[in-house]
């Protein structure tokens, strides 16, 4: 099946608006979700399953995080993405490879938006790209950018890497998801001086600046990008990803990126990495731990497959886990203040 013929209309979306509700983008990706559960048994057994998961909350030094006792998604976490397997098996996200069932709305000339039938959370997105081409961010982060500003202040987008997180390291995809839950930006939130609603002042401060600064949080280095000029917020995300990049000898450096929108200003988050799983992932007996982090866990939505996994998970052992795989620290912040000297420098 091409993707053209997976692509819902507006007559097929029609029933699954609200009354006196317009078919705007928001509106039609809100009634593909409702559509596609209605149409496609997975979907809605996925989102049944969402509802009995188990979660409970983790403090350290003031940070929380989430951990997610989720068994459908043992599938994306235990997935084996090294060449020999990838090349063995069929591209699930490509069009011919898709279930009957599952179809999609079109999105700018490159993706179609789809639904993630084993969901971490509410309103589980996958944005695939209409070809099958490998999973790079390089010359998309503008995509990403644009699509955090269309789906509005619901949700956050995230990118995984080829070898941090994504089940599909062969074919280019983002994902995006409910920001009703989302850690990393409640810890970025407290940093902040609180801002009124009403407050107009407040606002165009806000739009008329752009901030690049490096945090430290749970055992995560994390780069924070922050503006409303979206070309700019997207040169500096490339000069930082170009720098991490010649640390590495990969076709694209280690990360994982999450971006979203609000007020007119965009925030994006970038975890430099420097694995893909820890230690804990490959050990045997009681000491294993399968946890396989990408982006949603990196945020601070720890997702566990196995309930053993889920009962003796503590703070510390995050912390661990996050140590192992996110790049140093004092590296990070060598990178960004070199980027920061000579970006400077030379002129934007």
């Amino acid at each position: 099946m091409s993707w053209q013929a997976r692509l819902l209309s507006v007559s097929d979306l029609q029933p699954y608006l609200t009354d006196g509700e317009t078919l705007n983008f928001s509106a039609q990706v809100t009634a593909l979700i409702e559509h596609q559960k209605a149409h496609w048994q997975s979907l809605k057994e996925g989102y049944e399953a969402l509802v009995q998961i188990e979660t409970k909350w983790l403090e350290l030094d003031g940070s929380s995080v989430v951990v997610q006792h989720n068994a459908k998604r043992i599938r994306s976490t235990a997935a084996a993405v090294d060449k020999a397997s990838i090349q063995g098996r069929r591209c699930f996200l490509c069009a011919e490879n898709l279930p009957h069932e599952e179809k999609g709305i079109a999105y700018d000339e490159d993706y179609i938006i789809l639904c993630n039938p084993f969901p971490v959370l509410d309103k589980h997105l996958v944005i695939a790209h209409r070809s099958h081409v490998e999973q790079k961010i390089a010359d998309r982060v503008e995509a990403m950018i644009a699509l955090a500003r269309d789906l509005g202040e619901e949700y956050f987008v995230l990118y995984n890497g080829a070898e941090c997180g994504a089940s599909a390291p062969d074919h280019f995809h983002l994902q995006a998801l409910s920001r009703e839950l989302l850690p990393i930006k409640e810890a970025l939130d407290k940093s902040d001086p609180p801002v009124a609603e009403d407050c107009n002042i407040c606002a165009d401060m806000a739009r008329g600046n752009f901030e690049l600064f490096t945090l430290t949080d749970f055992g995560r280095s994390i780069v924070v990008f922050r503006g409303a000029n979206r070309v700019e917020l997207a040169f500096w995300i490339y000069r930082i990803i170009e720098e991490l990049g010649r640390a590495t000898s990969k076709g694209e450096a280690l990360l994982n990126l999450i971006c979203y929108a609000d007020r007119g200003v965009w925030t994006a988050m970038l975890f430099p990495r420097a694995r893909h799983r820890p230690a804990s992932f490959y050990a045997e007996g009681a000491e294993q731990i399968v946890i396989s982090p990408g982006a949603v866990d990196m945020a601070g939505v720890i997702v566990v497959p196995r309930h053993e996994d889920y009962e003796k998970i503590t703070a510390e052992l995050i912390e661990q886990i996050f140590s192992e795989v996110s790049a140093d620290a004092a590296f990070v912040d060598e990178i960004v203040e070199r980027v920061c000297a000579e970006t400077m420098n030379v002129g934007v």
